[in-house]
């Protein structure tokens, strides 16, 4: 879901880049123009647009019109932002800063900026995103044109509200940038030149903000944020991914909510809309749900059609990411390399004698550190190949039944009667065997509330009888759910970290990192090319 919603927030909109022209060089402007507005690239699908925008930057490099080549560029970088090549997108971005700069206009120096920060943020390198980001709010100050200024302006925001989405997954942070992002799409005039892009950015700021508010266990409010979002989508006549994806938002809700029939509605009339914007991870969304929702209507047939359609276009997307992510990051590290490399060259010759010896001391450390690392994850395995052998089921006195009329816990104010305590005990293994802990939005309230219990008497009971507070209860089940599944399903293995933190229920890969350490001793990284490993010699 993560990285679908950094397309939902961050993919700017073509048409008003590709517009505005200062009065410098009137005739070649008027020309350039021309062109962009006889290709309505904002109707083509990305590799048609980009190859028609690749030949009008010939044509403004030709002339040595420098707008006309940055302009192209930021458009160029949109379609493949949407084309999921953030690699090239990155090359053009950065290329463009110096033609950006030199053109003296604030508007584009702030868009090439703001896409190359979506860029980053689209394979996970959050603090280039940031460094962005930061630059693109210092350039867009300077845009005089107050409409233009607010559009980007929501952008932007719309931007940090991603960034946040990826870093902490905190709703009050994330909203506080979205109201943000609402008042400066309010603040632009319903000319022709923008009414569209405005209405567009506000029925998916409305969709956005009904996404924080279904992650905050607040449906009613979610519901109400969609059906305005919505509202102004049909209203408008929007096309493309904006009403596909609202759509995909509305059906996840109605089918949380069980209004299966419902979500078959609005899933079915998203697809229709997601074939005319082309948007690969909304449709695998919407077959998921339209799979899940005919599942639980027992409608085998339609079930098999979607639940096919999902496995197959979820493996496309799955590869498609691994291939994209390598080559950004070792350019990036590249470049360092070669930043640091002069400054310290000297230093290294010095020292060149202590360092050795400092590099034979940390191997020693090393070989010692993986040993214990190998000890942790054979006791691992050796746990996995009990469970599968043995059929007691002992979870932390998961199947004790408590005799008496009442037990006193550690909080002297919480006085439990035994019955109730055997009743939630059973309810929790239940809900240990339903990969319900796997859902994103479980906590303890929820939890609680679909217990039949109270928040309070539930966090006492796991305390007592699973030795955890409940986050770490909580993670646990899906540590060890995702361990399961890396050992029997070799497939999983081939996942990147951030798909596995998704979908196991993590806000981030750092946080499911950490949990996995926690749990295990060892790194998910670490555990998985162990795995991996094994089964070379396994088939040798």
């Amino acid at each position: 879901m993560l990285k679908k919603k950094i397309i939902i927030f961050i993919i700017s909109f073509i048409g008003i880049s590709c517009s505005n022209p200062s009065k410098k060089d009137l005739a070649t402007r008027e020309a350039i123009n021309k062109q962009f507005v006889d290709l309505k690239i904002s109707q083509m699908s990305p590799k048609t647009a980009i190859i028609a925008l690749q030949k009008i930057k010939q044509k403004s490099e030709d002339m040595d019109y420098t707008d006309g080549i940055a302009r192209c560029n930021i458009a160029i970088m949109n379609y493949l932002v949407l084309s999921w090549n953030s690699k090239e997108a990155i090359k053009i971005g950065r290329e463009n800063e110096s033609i950006a700069e030199k053109t003296g206009n604030a508007y584009y120096i702030s868009q090439n900026y703001r896409i190359l920060a979506a860029s980053y943020l689209n394979i996970d390198l959050l603090d280039e995103g940031q460094r962005y980001l930061n630059k693109a709010l210092a350039a867009v100050e300077k845009i005089k044109d107050q409409d233009q200024k607010n559009f980007e302006l929501s952008l932007l925001y719309s931007a940090f509200a991603t960034m946040e989405t990826m870093r902490t997954n905190n709703p009050v942070l994330i909203q506080k940038w979205h109201y943000k992002e609402l008042h400066a799409l309010e603040q632009i005039k319903d000319t022709p030149q923008y009414i569209k892009e405005k209405y567009n950015s506000l029925s998916f700021l409305y969709m956005n903000m009904g996404v924080v508010s279904n992650e905050s266990s607040n449906p009613g409010k979610a519901e109400f944020y969609f059906r305005k979002a919505l509202g102004i989508s049909d209203k408008f006549k929007l096309q493309g991914k904006t009403p596909a994806i609202i759509r995909n938002e509305l059906s996840w809700l109605l089918f949380d909510n069980k209004k299966y029939d419902s979500c078959i509605h609005y899933a079915q009339i998203g697809i229709r809309y997601e074939k005319m914007a082309n948007q690969p991870i909304i449709r695998r969304d919407l077959y998921e749900v339209l799979y899940k929702s005919y599942t639980e209507l027992g409608s085998t047939k339609n079930a098999d059609i979607y639940g096919k359609l999902y496995m197959k276009l979820n493996d496309s997307i799955i590869n498609a990411e691994n291939k994209e992510i390598n080559e950004p990051v070792k350019e990036i590290i590249k470049e360092r390399e070669k930043q640091y490399k002069n400054r310290y060259s000297r230093v290294l010759l010095i020292f060149g004698g202590a360092i050795i010896l400092l590099l034979l001391s940390l191997s020693l450390v090393w070989k010692k550190n993986r040993k214990k690392l190998h000890l942790k994850y054979e006791n691992i395995i050796s746990q996995l190949k009990a469970k599968e052998t043995s059929s007691i089921k002992d979870h932390n006195k998961a199947g004790k039944i408590i005799d008496g009329p009442e037990t006193l816990f550690a909080d002297k104010n919480i006085n439990i009667h035994d019955n109730t305590i055997n009743t939630i005990l059973q309810k929790l293994e239940k809900f240990e065997k339903s990969e319900r802990y796997l859902r994103k939005d479980k906590n303890l309230t929820s939890l609680a509330s679909s217990l039949e219990t109270n928040p309070r008497y539930l966090s006492e009971i796991i305390k007592q009888y699973r030795g955890k507070n409940f986050n770490n209860y909580l993670n646990g089940l899906r540590i060890q759910h995702i361990i399961q599944l890396l050992y029997k399903e070799p497939i999983y293995r081939e996942y990147k970290i951030t798909y596995l933190a998704e979908y196991c229920g993590f806000a981030s890969r750092e946080v499911f990192a950490a949990a996995f350490k926690k749990e295990t001793g060892v790194t998910p990284s670490y555990f998985i090319n162990q795995l991996r490993d094994d089964e070379v010699i396994k088939n040798t």
